[in-house]
């Protein structure tokens, strides 16, 4: 049961990580898309929100990833250590 709760958090990390990348994809595109086309300054400040966003978003998703693949938070951690 740990195993599978372990591998389940593992892959909404995986998960997150990879809707946050289509999220900055979208916002970048949006930039492109809107009135007047192109990469406008000053951006507009909804796609830039967005790509803000799911920037932040991305670094929290690879740091819980991290966190979980870390050695000592593995399932049968504490069972090794004797």
């Amino acid at each position: 049961m740990e195993l599978r709760r372990w591998r389940r958090k593992v892959w909404r990390a995986k998960n997150m990580a990879y809707t946050a990348m289509a999220l900055l994809i979208v916002g970048a595109v949006w930039w492109w898309l809107v009135e007047p086309a192109g990469w406008t300054i000053p951006p507009p400040p909804l796609p830039v929100g967005l790509i803000m966003l799911s920037g932040i978003g991305y670094v929290i998703a690879r740091g819980w990833l991290l966190w979980l693949n870390m050695k000592r938070n593995r399932p049968g951690a504490a069972r090794q250590k004797g």
